[in-house]
């Protein structure tokens, strides 16, 4: 019996053929040069141009490659002067929320509710070593209260009770000895009650990922001086890994509730106030001090940063902007000036550095960015397209910025524009300018 010829393939197969080559090579190869040499003529191949006349800001702001190039910051470059809410800033503290889009989306308010209002914003955990005062190591829970004027930092003294595994609803009270975090994967330190609490290696014990499910930890939040009408109040704290976080960045669960009254728990990064998502993962920085007032970064080793995903902070780190040193985990001066000018860009802070605090987008504008080095890149080493130059970004704001490409165009901006600059035709890099945002620029149809 003679065979049958093998139909000729249709060219629906020969395109499905290719598409399936086209995935195998994303895979094999980062980025979509593969299939474009397949699909040239496909949206996602097509490189958008310029408006008539205007200078492409890819070609006039090339990233360096600082895994290949020895990139320094320019000598003029520096970071930006925390400084607390001065007494009648409007927008430096509104009323019951402290959501400046730094630790939170903007306009949210990520503080801990107590008796329907929020009465503190946890901004990170301070490592307290022994002193004479106190002769053992402890942990502060710093923050402000919204409801006092300026907001200032306080902080207060953290302890836990540890669940015995063998015995479900059986806890120990146990010191925190301290808490940290090696890139955002965070390590609470305990010890027992009655030791010295000052051995690393045989008093002192550690709990990370899954096994922070074993510990509450709990802070008093005291009455008002004077006999004010807020009551002190025992406030416990659970904290649980998630399994949904970006992969760039470590993703947790921080619930609170008021001990002993088996209330239901309360996420701490939902972000109320706003429309957002509802469950607001929370992430952790080390050796970070943010300031909530106006976004300056302090290097402080014994402090670790906490910050919801909805938030600059967080977003900043999604964005391949963290500002520790891949090799040494230390916190890096050049990585971290542009983490600085991120948490600015995100927000649209454009005249921070110039004392006015607001920030000029909206919830869920998306941008385009690209930076100097070649920080931000996707996970497959992509560098974004920037078409539409809005700004150039340090941690002082906008170090320029063409009014007529900002994300929001119907957001008023002030007269004179605060003595910021246009930005130079065609774009360059500047001494302090080394991250730059755009409008996103669909690909033509």
């Amino acid at each position: 019996m003679p065979l049958k010829q093998a139909p000729r393939p249709s060219a629906f197969d020969s395109r499905m053929r290719s598409w399936l080559l086209c995935l195998l090579m994303l895979f094999l190869a980062p980025g979509v040069s593969g299939c474009c040499a397949l699909f040239p003529g496909s949206k996602s191949c097509v490189k958008p141009t310029p408006p008539p006349g205007e200078p492409d800001p890819n070609e006039s702001l090339p990233v360096r490659d600082c895994s290949v190039e020895t990139c320094e910051l320019g000598g003029r470059a520096r970071p930006l002067t925390p400084w607390e809410c001065p007494t009648g800033q409007p927008n430096c503290q509104p009323p019951e929320t402290n959501g400046l889009g730094i630790y939170i989306v903007e306009g949210g308010n990520y503080c801990f509710v107590v008796d329907g209002s929020p009465r503190f914003c946890p901004e990170a955990f301070e490592n307290v070593p022994a002193s004479a005062s106190f002769p053992q190591p402890s942990v502060r829970l710093m923050g402000r209260d919204p409801t006092r004027s300026g907001g200032r930092l306080s902080g207060y003294t953290v302890s836990g009770l540890l669940q015995n595994p063998q015995a479900p609803g059986a806890g120990e009270g146990v010191r925190i000895h301290s808490i940290q975090a090696t890139g955002t994967q965070l390590t609470v330190n305990y010890c027992s009650l009655s030791g010295p609490c000052l051995d690393r290696g045989t008093q002192v014990h550690s709990l990370r990922g899954e096994e922070l499910h074993r510990l509450k930890l709990v802070m008093l939040l005291p009455a008002d001086d004077g006999g004010g009408p807020r009551r002190a109040v025992i406030l416990e704290l659970a904290v649980t890994p998630r399994a949904d976080a970006s992969a760039r960045v470590h993703g947790y669960d921080v619930l609170y509730r008021e001990y002993g009254t088996g209330l239901p728990w309360l996420n701490h990064c939902a972000p109320r106030g706003v429309t957002a998502p509802d469950r607001d993962p929370t992430s952790f920085l080390p050796g970070l001090r943010i300031n909530s007032v106006n976004a300056a970064v302090e290097p402080v080793s014994a402090w670790t940063t906490i910050g919801c995903e909805s938030g600059a902070i967080v977003t900043c780190l999604d964005w391949g902007y963290a500002p520790w040193s891949p090799d040494t985990g230390g916190y890096d001066v050049l990585r971290g000036y542009v983490f600085g000018s991120c948490l600015q860009a995100k927000r649209a802070a454009y005249f921070v550095g110039r004392g006015d605090l607001a920030s000029y987008t909206r919830n869920g504008t998306r941008i385009a960015r690209r930076d100097e080095f070649g920080l931000g890149r996707s996970a497959n080493n992509h560098v974004e397209e920037l078409r539409t130059l809005e700004a150039l970004w340090s941690p002082q704001g906008a170090v320029c910025l063409n009014p007529e490409n900002r994300r929001v165009p119907d957001m008023l901006l002030p007269e004179g524009l605060r003595g910021v600059p246009p930005c130079a035709s065609p774009p360059t890099w500047t001494p302090t300018g080394k991250l730059a945002t755009g409008r996103l620029s669909p690909a033509p149809d």
